[in-house]
């Protein structure tokens, strides 16, 4: 249990943007491939932003841990995903996350339900901001939590090592406002169903939110009024 929750806690904490203004100005350049098929090395990482080499050398150990630098042969490259290696990895981000959700439907997840919760509001939040990228981020949050929830370690290893924070980056880049909206349609469908004996709407609304985010499956014709988001489900000695 300790290796779980220190995995999720190291993924969690790496999902967020960049505290570090040059960094995330390195982030969001080497995702909309604005870097082309330029070096990438501390050297080159420094020089952009002019800073030393010192601080090359941690970005590039920083954008390596994080997915944005991948190795190719002898060589560094920016990732930088074809449409198509794109649409398999979110795919298989949704695989993971639906499994997870029916797996939850047939375990006690109380003890969890209040931070996933948490997290869903954050996503709330952040999607109504409109930052795409924060929204990605928060998406990844919050379903890093429900696979979590199922306490199975190698399930969770899959997902971090597929959801990582280069992803999250490109997949905000293909998000536009309609897609926000749907995918807060889904979020509270998916609160509301999480852990009950209905996971497979649950698990549709989480695959909605990947491959037709601007299309969710609402199951529940759940409103986006702030009126009805997230109500409190949690138990009562805990409010």
């Amino acid at each position: 249990m300790a290796k779980r929750i220190d995995l999720y806690q190291e993924a969690s904490k790496r999902m967020a943007i960049s505290q570090d203004a040059r960094m995330e100005r390195i982030r969001r350049c080497s995702i909309s491939s604005k870097f082309g098929y330029e070096s990438a090395d501390p050297a080159s990482l420094a020089a952009i932003v002019e800073m030393d080499a010192d601080w090359g050398a941690a970005a590039f150990a920083e954008l390596r841990s994080t997915g944005f630098i991948k190795t190719d042969w002898a060589r560094f490259k920016w990732y930088q995903p074809s449409g198509k290696e794109l649409d398999d990895k979110i795919a298989e981000l949704a695989a993971i996350e639906a499994a997870a959700i029916i797996r939850l439907s047939s375990m006690d997840c109380a003890p969890a339900l209040p931070a996933i919760r948490a997290l869903a509001e954050n996503f709330l939040e952040e999607a109504d901001g409109g930052d795409t990228i924060a929204t990605s981020l928060a998406h990844n949050r919050m379903m890093l939590a429900i696979v979590s929830a199922t306490g199975e370690l190698r399930l969770m290893e899959d997902y971090v090592k597929h959801a990582s924070v280069a992803v999250a980056y490109a997949v905000a880049a293909r998000l536009e406002a309609a897609d926000l909206e749907g995918m807060k349609r889904s979020a509270n469908v998916i609160v509301d169903l999480i852990g009950t004996t209905e996971p497979r709407d649950c698990a549709a609304e989480a695959v909605a939110m990947r491959l037709h985010p601007r299309e969710p499956v609402n199951a529940r014709g759940i409103p986006l009024s702030e009126a009805a988001r997230l109500p409190d489900r949690s138990p009562p000695e805990a409010r």
